[in-house]
């Protein structure tokens, strides 16, 4: 007689850049994943028939007991419905959970991404052993999340903690125009483009990355173009970490997304322009600025999370 598998859940990720589906067990140990991009067209209808393809057979194989979505962008977690989007077109007021759940026939609980992100790292990953854990998100877009005690932070909604949308000067430059991947990325090509002979270009050319794997390379080696946008990059991300301390004062900053990649050098450099911009009383007593611990798991994780303690409610 083959043995029962233990229960599953469903974690998936909707972003501007990739599309993730996670299946765990109950401990949160992988039993299968799946990633896929966006795409160029950027369009809704299209990560729709991926999910509708993919998703049955997952469900088929393994006895998943409910569904977590994190979304990227605003979203009403009572409802399930999607407020917008800022980077996919074709999510604007559409009910996800339900639509989701006539795919399934399960349990589905939806929530912005950064706001499950925020509770993995918080429950299992860089925010312990901490009660008050701030993540933020530097991918595709930037945004945030914030967890008290285990609990997610919730404004009076459709969004709360869109620290991307942070405006830096009178300009308008906001946090997520200056230092999302994206946004970084842009920057160093427009640089290639005035200084083709310098150090990045030659770089890029070399090992076929794009310009952001091959930015603190190039720094290093002498280049002072990546240089100086480094610096104006980590010193934007401060003034605007300095916002989320004084209105909110965590005891950790957890840094995801694909930028937060670079590693170490971007925790350290931010932490050393933070000060400038705190007042006094907060200067010798900064929260502690971590690295993701799960990074690009971290989303689907926090989903899948979710999808467990809602599900226990609705049980109990």
């Amino acid at each position: 007689m083959k043995p029962s598998q233990p229960n599953c859940f469903l974690g998936v990720e909707i972003g501007g850049t990739k599309t993730q589906l996670v299946v765990t067990d109950e401990s949160l140990i992988p039993v299968e994943k799946y990633a896929y991009e966006v795409g160029k067209s950027k369009e809704a209808s299209q990560i729709r028939q991926l999910l509708s393809e993919k998703i049955p057979g997952l469900i088929s194989s393994h006895p998943i007991q409910s569904v977590g979505i994190g979304f990227g962008g605003p979203v009403n977690p009572a409802t399930g419905c999607i407020h917008q989007s800022f980077h996919v077109s074709g999510w604007d007021d559409f009910n996800l959970q339900q639509w989701m759940i006539d795919l399934t026939d399960l349990p589905v609980f939806v929530d912005n991404d950064c706001n499950v992100a925020a509770l993995s790292e918080a429950v299992h990953g860089a925010g312990q052993p901490y009660s008050r854990v701030f993540y933020i998100t530097l991918g595709s877009g930037v945004g945030g999340g914030f967890v008290v005690n285990g609990n997610i932070y919730y404004g009076k909604g459709p969004s709360e903690l869109e620290v991307g949308h942070l405006v830096l000067n009178k300009k308008g430059a906001t946090l997520e125009s200056s230092c999302s991947g994206w946004a970084v990325n842009g920057k160093l090509i427009d640089y290639i483009k005035r200084a083709p002979k310098s150090k990045l270009a030659k770089l890029v050319v070399e090992t076929k990355e794009e310009e952001t794997k091959c930015m603190l390379t190039a720094m290093k080696a002498g280049d002072h173009g990546v240089a100086e946008i480094w610096n104006s990059t980590m010193d934007d991300l401060a003034l605007g970490l300095s916002h989320v301390i004084h209105l909110l004062n965590p005891d950790v900053i957890v840094v995801g997304g694909g930028l937060s990649l670079i590693g170490n050098d971007l925790v350290e450099d931010t932490k050393k322009k933070l000060p400038k911009y705190l007042m006094s009383t907060l200067k010798n007593k900064l929260p502690k600025v971590r690295l993701s611990e799960l990074k690009e798991m971290s989303v689907p994780y926090g989903a899948i999370l979710l999808a467990r303690s809602k599900l226990l409610m609705l049980n109990q």
